[in-house]
């Protein structure tokens, strides 16, 4: 018999996420950022030839409109820069953002940071159960994601309007 495991899954996935955000949000006001801004600025410092606000949105399963609402706050503290069209304008969605070198310090920070609970979670965890954990939750998001794209088609296919009337 197989044992449901499917809502242990979910409520310690959904408890780490919530661990991970109180993290950032006790975290971010020591590095003076929001923590909207932390991943965004350890992404960038992991691509150093930059990301566009779309590809930064994409990395971060979170919206576009979000990163142009919060990029003048980080562009503002001198963190990061973006490119410029020949007129001297940003263009949005499609311009690299790279980290400027207060950025990349700032990166760093936040790296060690990241890297210290990291090892602080990973505790009495040996090495080789973190490698299969890590290959099984990447397995398990991969199908996840598949399953979601699965279903947002099929609510995208219309209805057979014969089988509709048929009730």
């Amino acid at each position: 018999m197989i044992k449901e495991r499917f809502s242990f899954f979910v409520l310690r996935i959904n408890a780490i996420s919530k661990y991970i955000n109180k993290l950032k949000f006790d975290f971010a006001p020591c590095f003076g950022i929001k923590n909207v801004h932390i991943f965004w600025i350890y992404e960038l410092h992991t691509h150093p030839e930059g990301l566009t606000a779309s590809e930064l949105a994409s990395r971060n399963m979170i919206s576009r409109s979000l990163i142009s609402r919060e990029i003048e706050d980080l562009l503002d503290r001198g963190y990061i820069q973006m490119e410029k069209n020949t007129r001297g304008k940003r263009i949005s969605y499609n311009s690299r953002i790279t980290l400027t070198e207060s950025g990349k310090q700032l990166a760093l920070s936040i790296s060690k940071k990241g890297l210290e609970i990291q090892n602080r979670v990973s505790e009495g965890v040996s090495e080789h159960d973190l490698i299969i954990f890590y290959n099984t939750m990447e397995k398990m998001y991969n199908n996840l994601k598949r399953i979601a794209e699965e279903d947002e088609q099929e609510l995208l296919v219309p209805a057979d309007p014969a089988s509709s009337q048929e009730s």
